[in-house]
């Protein structure tokens, strides 16, 4: 497949919608709980802003040459960590027994499967040099065949949060389902571009930095239940 550069904001629209769309699955979910509209408008005011903010910090500590906040990408762990933050901060300024930082952890794999669509059609986060069945080439990019890592990550991550979703009301959900995320995450990186020139790319050591931290405060959460 060959794909041409689109002289649209295709690529904000789309990350625009699927944040909406994650928004929408919180809401849903929070209003089973009887949690206010208002509350619920609060919170995703700095949900936004917080995913947006530290997802362009993020990629302008990554990459140095996007070096303005207005023009650099959104970063996905820049994003998760924003959302996290918003999730966490939110809790303690009116308290819903977690179930906020829950249902806000369960929608990243869907925001984040669906933003990557907006990475396929514009062309970043591209897939290393592949020329078999599904391949891509970007012809204002680098102009070679490439394995379409982002419709791989779309369809992997959606597949993640619906099976998250099916057992969201299982002990631990959130932990695993930040885990299951970050190690896919770190063995999907494999498949891109970047990794020809590096052992390890920044998200790969991301993931592993999560993976440690969810598995102590996991290890630590279950010790202190069963004391």
């Amino acid at each position: 497949m060959i794909i041409h550069q689109i002289k649209f904001p295709i690529y904000g629209i789309i990350i625009f919608l699927s944040i909406i769309i994650g928004m929408i699955y919180i809401y849903h979910s929070l209003k089973k709980n009887h949690y206010q509209d208002k509350n619920i408008l609060l919170y995703f005011l700095m949900y936004v802003a917080f995913s947006i903010i530290i997802g362009k910090i993020y990629t302008m500590i990554t990459s140095p040459e996007q070096n303005n906040i207005i023009t650099a990408g959104l970063s996905s762990y820049g994003g998760l960590i924003g959302v996290i933050l918003s999730a966490f901060i939110f809790e303690k300024i009116l308290p819903l027994n977690n179930q906020l930082i829950k249902y806000s952890i369960l929608s990243l794999p869907l925001v984040y499967s669906l933003s990557k669509i907006a990475c396929f059609i514009v062309g970043c986060c591209n897939g290393i040099p592949y020329s078999r069945f599904g391949y891509v080439i970007y012809k204002e990019g680098l102009n070679i065949p490439q394995f379409p890592i982002q419709i791989v990550e779309t369809i992997v991550f959606l597949g993640v949060f619906l099976i998250c979703n099916i057992y969201r009301e299982k002990k631990n959900i959130i932990f695993w389902t930040i885990i299951s995320s970050a190690s896919i995450k770190f063995l999907l990186d494999y498949l891109r571009y970047d990794h020809l020139e590096k052992m390890i790319t920044n998200n790969q050591i991301f993931s592993i930095i999560i993976i440690i931290i969810v598995g102590v405060v996991f290890s630590f959460h279950n010790l202190k239940n069963h004391i």
